[in-house]
């Protein structure tokens, strides 16, 4: 998927480096938050998030540095299947995260650990809800939690977003060195 690219006008100091799924998942991620949206009757924290993958967010005035970096890294990576099945759950404290799940989750923490570092608690994923309230989660859990669903999509980039004018727009695509 290439998002379009919008100019921003002040100088960039801030990045986020994501896996961006293509139009279809986006589509229907977008669905599963219009309705816990419609179950737990008020807006939630990342409702108007689009469905993404997170990698890392990078703060500072030289992001030259780090994109050419992470695009070195990338040099050696070939693209693959993510396969997403299924919703599932986060648990923080008295709060919970709903989610896709990644099923093969090797190759994206594969990326993770040689662009940002190894972490055992990174989890591909993605979000639905983050960090909403058990309230709400009981609300909306109950009718979510049985929904079989299952794709797949080919990763052969990662997607650089930039914070610009208080919103993210897409910067840059960072290609795998094996793409085709």
């Amino acid at each position: 998927m290439k998002p379009s690219t919008v100019k921003i006008k002040e100088p960039v100091q801030e990045l986020f480096f994501l896996l961006s799924p293509p139009p279809h998942i986006i589509s229907d991620v977008s669905v599963l938050k219009d309705d816990v949206q419609f179950l737990v009757g008020h807006e939630f924290d990342d409702r108007y998030s689009k469905a993404h993958i997170s990698l890392f967010k990078y703060k500072d005035k030289h992001i030259e540095d780090i994109i050419q970096f992470v695009s070195s890294k990338a040099a050696y990576f070939k693209p693959f299947n993510v396969f997403v099945k299924n919703l599932n759950v986060f648990h923080h404290g008295a709060n919970r995260t709903i989610y896709l799940d990644i099923v093969n989750k090797y190759p994206i923490r594969d990326i993770f650990e040689k662009v940002v570092k190894e972490d055992i608690n990174f989890t591909p994923h993605i979000s639905i809800a983050k960090n909403i309230d058990i309230e709400d989660f009981l609300k909306c859990w109950a009718y979510l939690k049985d929904l079989s669903y299952s794709q797949h999509f080919l990763c052969d980039r990662i997607t650089v977003l930039a914070r610009g004018d208080k919103r993210w727009v897409h910067y840059k695509d960072i290609m795998f060195g094996g793409s085709l």
